[in-house]
């Protein structure tokens, strides 16, 4: 039996952010597991983008498992670091289908799927959100797919954790910056924080969150900092990951 760990991420064209978060994740389950990592990702455009500007090549999800049945492996893990049981993690999963009559496949859950997580995420910035005097905003990608839900339920895990000055907001989904900026006017706190609810420090973190973010609550009257930090970074939420996979591993 051999056995390797398909990491799939919806991916990203910012290299600076790549290897930090990204990398990390898969070097973490690499130290974790002692097993044969790969990567694949589900963003055909960011895959086109790589190669076309930088000569990188990475695989589409159905590249790298047909890669790794040819290559003779039997026993493939597959580790989705999406943040929710979305548009692309559905897409992953219609890929794999197409291998399962091949190799052993199991597929670890995302980041938010389970009741846990979401207490996990709470007690994670529990810890590193500790200014009552600030409030701090977290941007999320945000979809139209039912999964969104994920957003407004962690914001409520938020509140039920009494931080009560923590806010969920999303760049393509609800709630989004007309929902949040309305509740953040109703405290007292004119102090800032943006952070991104994302693996990865991309364009949505850049330039959604640090720019027009940014300005819409500076014209509300409030003081601003960002906080470029991808959730891939953060050695808890590559802990969380680690234990999703372990909770297939002997399957």
């Amino acid at each position: 039996m051999k056995t390797a760990i398909l990491v799939i991420s919806f991916g990203t064209s910012h290299r600076d952010t790549l290897e930090k978060t990204i990398g990390a994740v898969e070097k973490k389950l690499k130290y974790e597991f002692k097993t044969d990592i790969f990567r694949a990702f589900t963003s055909g455009m960011i895959i086109k983008k790589l190669r076309e500007r930088d000569g990188i090549e990475i695989d589409t999800v159905d590249e790298a498992l047909d890669k790794l049945y040819k290559s003779g492996y039997t026993d493939i893990f597959c580790v989705p670091t999406h943040i929710m049981c979305g548009i692309e993690y559905d897409k992953a999963c219609r890929m794999i289908e197409k291998f399962n009559d091949k190799m052993k496949i199991r597929i670890s859950r995302p980041l938010v799927t389970e009741t846990s997580d979401y207490y996990n995420i709470v007690d994670i910035f529990k810890h590193r959100l500790t200014d009552k005097n600030r409030l701090y905003v977290f941007m999320g990608h945000g979809s139209d797919h039912f999964a969104n839900a994920a957003y407004p339920a962690l914001d409520y895990h938020f509140k039920n954790a009494d931080m009560n000055n923590v806010f969920v907001g999303t760049v393509e989904g609800f709630p989004d910056l007309e929902t949040v900026i309305p509740h953040a006017m109703k405290t007292d706190i004119k102090n800032v924080t943006l952070l991104p609810f994302m693996l990865v420090c991309g364009d949505h973190a850049k330039n959604d969150m640090a720019v027009e973010w940014k300005e819409e609550f500076e014209n509300n009257g409030f003081n601003v900092e960002c906080d470029l930090t991808g959730l891939g970074e953060i050695k808890e939420i590559q802990n969380m990951y680690a234990e999703h996979l372990r909770n297939v591993w002997g399957q």
